[in-house]
């Protein structure tokens, strides 16, 4: 299961390099919150508490509507902790 869960997380790496390119601001971002959401839960249950850690981050600034440079400050920490994972 640890397997397809980092399978599925190169797949959700590939969104979030997506989402960060765009030049939209992020703060209220609905598919990003769902995807920072079940990162956090998929990545703890799996062993993962770094990526759980980012992505509950993200997730909290993203409801709490936080300004854009901490919303990108912890995507770009999540994408970089994942890229690490996968390395």
């Amino acid at each position: 299961m640890r397997q397809r869960f980092l399978i599925r997380c190169a797949d959700q790496l590939a969104e979030l390099k997506a989402i960060a390119l765009q030049a939209a601001p992020l703060p209220g971002n609905d598919p990003l919150i769902r995807l920072a959401h079940s990162l956090a839960g998929a990545a703890g249950t799996f062993g993962f508490a770094e990526i759980s850690t980012w992505a509950s981050a993200l997730e909290t600034l993203l409801i709490e509507q936080a300004e854009d440079g901490a919303v990108r400050a912890a995507l770009d920490a999540l994408i970089a902790e994942i890229e690490r994972t996968l390395a």
